[in-house]
C-alpha cells in the first residue's frame, strides 16, 4: 500500500467565512491539504517555509494587496514557479496581469475551483 502525500494548497484570505467555504469545498476533493493565512505577510511566511503546490490569493488583504504578494512570491526561488490563482470579488478590467495563472470571482463556485485544481496541481 502506498501513502501519497497530499498536494498543499495555500489560501491567503483575511475573511474567515471565505476560508471556511474553500475548506468545505476542498473536503470533497481527495489528495489535497489546505493551509490558510489571514495576511499577505503570513501567507508569504507559510509559502516560504513549505512551498505549496498552488496558491489561492485574495487581492484585497489587510496588510498588502495580492499584487504585492504575487511579486514577493515570484521573487523567491522556492515559490517563483508556484501557480497563483487570484480570487476576488472585484476582478480587474484587464485579466492579463502577468504572473497570475487564473482569476476566480467571489463568491467562489465549485466547478471553476475544481477546474483550477485539475489544471495546476500535479497529477498522481
Amino acid at each position: 500500500m502506498t501513502c501519497e502525500t497530499p498536494a498543499t494548497i495555500l489560501y491567503i484570505e483575511d475573511n474567515h467565512a471565505n476560508q471556511m467555504l474553500v475548506r468545505l469545498i476542498l473536503e470533497r476533493r481527495a489528495g489535497v491539504r489546505l493551509v490558510t493565512a489571514d495576511t499577505g505577510a503570513g501567507g508569504l511566511q507559510e509559502a516560504w517555509r513549505t512551498p505549496p503546490a498552488l496558491v489561492l490569493l485574495d487581492i484585497s488583504l489587510p496588510d498588502m494587496n495580492g499584487y504585492a504578494v504575487l511579486a514577493a512570491l515570484r521573487s523567491h526561488p522556492d515559490t517563483k514557479e508556484v501557480p497563483v490563482v487570484a480570487i476576488s470579488g472585484d476582478l480587474p478590467k484587464s485579466l492579463s496581469t502577468p504572473g497570475f495563472a487564473r482569476y476566480l470571482k467571489k463568491p467562489i463556485e465549485i466547478a471553476p475551483l475544481f477546474q483550477a485544481l485539475d489544471d495546476f496541481l500535479p497529477r498522481s
